[in-house]
């Protein structure tokens, strides 16, 4: 069975829309709703401010951003049942016992509601700004390999002691446990083998977001890769979860679509450019291309809607894709 979750318009200065649009999305039947964890909105701009090389990510701008912990925490006790997401946490911004403390906190708040997208980090403008230091590829990523080995011990033992090369924890106490037994799902997004090695190795779930490749012919490449590397390590390919997260621009009919289309495609882009990362069509054009993820292992959608059209093809996508699909 195919799930759904919303990722939340957390690039605004009104919560209230936030807000809104999680209540919604619970009304709606999404199985769950998810917020970036960036501290200003890397993908803002106007239209010409857009990069053309792939057409899936635009020059990063500093408009507003909710962080995304207090709004999690927000979020929790004004929804009771839809499931709460971090899509995707950079490791490299806390360290990584005091991260599974905040997840254990939210996880007894919300009553065993949160799921755990993490990654390795790649914005090096905001680390810059935030004085938070940049660190080689290799390096960020053997940091959230052994970032992911401390969580899952403070979760799950008493006492957690770890050593490594980058990261170490002494008799480290992590009380409340998580409701989730034995600890609140785990995703590792990105591309990169090495992280999917990790992915591999230490993950629930594998997630694929705003890349070049994020494509149904870049995704079935991917996924056979991923699968390569959970078997060499004896791992059946198949308890690995795979997940799409990319925008969604739906409409009620083919001349809605294209209207649509162009009011939101930068005039310096194709139309083979916007596409990439996204999903666009009627609500049986939306099926169809998400029937084409699937058929390559996708069971978790996470798809996000632009902030300027509200609530409306939120709710369209509900009514008629994801209830088409279930």
């Amino acid at each position: 069975m195919l799930e759904f979750g919303c990722a939340l318009p957390q690039d605004t200065a009104d919560y209230g829309l936030i807000e809104r649009v999680a209540k919604e999305s619970e009304k709606l039947g999404f199985d769950s709703i998810w917020l970036y964890d960036h501290f200003y909105d890397p993908y803002g701009g106007t239209a010409s401010d857009w990069t053309t090389s792939g057409g899936a990510r635009p020059v990063p701008r500093n408009g507003p951003s909710y962080e995304i912990w207090t709004t999690l925490s927000a979020l929790a006790t004004v929804t009771s049942k839809i499931r709460l997401g971090t899509l995707t946490l950079c490791n490299s911004y806390r360290y990584p016992s005091v991260l599974a403390k905040m997840a254990s906190t939210l996880d007894n708040i919300s009553n065993g509601r949160v799921e755990i997208g993490i990654g390795a980090g790649w914005f090096k403008e905001e680390f810059d700004a935030y004085g938070i230091p940049f660190t080689d590829a290799d390096t960020r990523i053997a940091c959230l390999r052994e970032g992911v080995q401390i969580m899952k011990k403070m979760w799950t033992e008493e006492n957690a002691t770890f050593k490594g090369k980058y990261y170490s924890i002494e008799s480290a106490y992590c009380a409340p446990k998580p409701i989730q037994k034995p600890h609140p799902p785990i995703w590792i997004g990105g591309t990169v083998s090495a992280v999917m090695r990790v992915a591999a190795e230490l993950a629930d779930g594998w997630n694929i977001a705003f890349y070049s490749s994020n494509t149904p012919a870049g995704f079935r490449k991917k996924v056979k890769r991923l699968e390569r590397f959970c078997r060499e390590i004896g791992r059946d390919p198949a308890k690995l979860r795979k997940s799409w997260h990319g925008e969604i621009v739906i409409g009620d009919s083919k001349t809605n679509v294209e209207n649509k289309v162009e009011k939101l495609k930068p005039a310096d882009m194709t139309l083979d450019q916007y596409r990439v990362g996204r999903i666009i069509g009627t609500p049986d054009e939306c099926i169809a291309q998400i029937e084409s993820y699937a058929k390559d292992g996708a069971t978790y959608f996470m798809p996000r809607f632009p902030k300027v059209e509200g609530i409306e093809p939120i709710k369209l996508f509900a009514e008629q894709v994801m209830a088409g699909l279930r």
